[in-house]
């Protein structure tokens, strides 16, 4: 979705998975939504098949959305079967590891106040006390995002009914073993942990297995960490079989907010923080000019944000699990180059302390910018009010 026809198609996907695969890269995301990517990521699996068993990587695709408007989501039983056994055709295997709703936001019933209201954006980051402006407590922020605990079973809507149906169509495929875990993905946090809370309130009772975040452990909002203790815990009554979630974190560019160019022109963010990022970006590329630098300055931003957003993927917890789990974009051998070259800066800042103190340098000015603006830690509504 996001390259030309002419990276799509030629072996560069071939060498940048291969590539991939030797760091020791082994989870592959996709969906239809993206197409043609289920396309030309199943072709560089089969021909890197004798090299690459299927066991040895996971794979992750998703079903509901088929293009960008909201009348291009379809729930239905029906089409979430279709779709993930034509995703399974298109990847060449007989079974998916992973396979999540996709922006569940667009087809759930979310509280009218925590997507229209006049300060929406900082509902997340109220729920967990982290707010620039504190329009509400935690406890408010949670009871109007639908999180408070009393309000787990409660189905809002239509589209709450339709997400349900859809996560039951998921269980089926997962017991008829063509999909080992069963998840959901979208932007808002607030309404992510309700529906995850709300599945597990209702038959079959089972728990979801996935989350998928994105923008949310970012240079401009870092709220998915704080937001781990609300996806764990267990709604009322379900103690005997509440499993938390296992969460994922995607975008660490913000959809290209924090890259090297322009954010594009469809970019959710508000004026104030548009502006504040391509502020942030000048001062980037003029410090990194200068002779003692050791950032490129033509990908310094887009460095700077990687070493934000991937950081706590080379920390390991006490059972030796990474602490976050990140999916990057990475189309090309140089890109995966590039995300390997921050994660071994973040994984050995003694090895690499120059690297390793510029590139926190500039997180810290892009932060700082972002502070000023005060935007830090504020969601723009998902879908768009546009």
């Amino acid at each position: 979705m996001y390259n030309q026809d002419s990276v799509l198609y030629s072996n560069e996907a071939v060498r940048a998975l291969r590539l991939a695969f030797k760091y020791g890269i082994n989870a592959l995301d996709s969906s239809p939504y993206y197409f043609p990517s289920e396309f030309v990521l199943g072709r560089a699996l089969r021909i890197l098949a004798p090299e690459r068993p299927r066991s040895s990587y996971f794979l992750i695709t998703k079903c509901g959305r088929y293009g960008p408007e909201k009348h291009m989501f379809d729930y239905s039983p029906e089409r979430v079967h279709t779709s993930i056994r034509k995703s399974l055709e298109r990847l060449g295997t007989t079974y998916l590891d992973v396979a999540l709703l996709h922006d569940v936001e667009f087809v759930s019933d979310q509280p009218a106040e925590a997507v229209k209201g006049s300060n929406a954006g900082w509902l997340e980051a109220c729920a967990v006390g982290t707010a620039q402006e504190r329009v509400w407590s935690p406890e408010e922020a949670q009871k109007v995002l639908g999180i408070a605990s009393e309000d787990a079973s409660q189905i809002r809507g239509p589209g709450d009914e339709r997400v349900l149906n859809a996560v039951r169509a998921l269980f089926e495929l997962k017991d008829q073993g063509l999909v080992r875990q069963v998840g959901i993905s979208g932007y808002p946090l607030g309404e992510l942990v309700r529906i995850v809370r709300l599945v597990a309130s209702h038959p079959p009772y089972r728990c979801l297995d996935v989350v998928l975040s994105y923008s949310h452990h970012t240079l401009h909002s870092d709220l998915l960490p704080a937001w781990k203790d609300l996806f764990a815990a267990c709604p009322p009554g379900r103690e005997a079989t509440w499993r938390a979630p296992f969460v994922l974190n995607a975008s660490p560019f913000s959809m290209g907010l924090f890259s090297d160019r322009d954010p594009p022109a469809w970019h959710p963010a508000d004026t104030r923080l548009m502006s504040a990022a391509r502020g942030a970006l000048r001062e980037l590329q003029k410090d990194a000019a200068s002779p003692c630098s050791v950032v490129d300055p033509s990908v310094v931003m887009g460095q700077t944000a990687l070493f934000r957003g991937i950081s706590g993927s080379e920390a390991v917890d006490s059972n030796g699990v990474p602490v976050l789990r990140t999916l990057i974009g990475m189309s090309n051998v140089d890109e995966v180059h590039a995300a390997m070259r921050i994660y071994r800066v973040l994984s050995q800042p003694a090895v690499f302390e120059r690297e390793y103190n510029q590139l926190a340098k500039y997180n810290d000015l892009v932060r700082a910018r972002i502070l000023e603006a005060r935007v830090a830690d504020k969601a723009w509504p998902s879908p768009s009010e546009t």
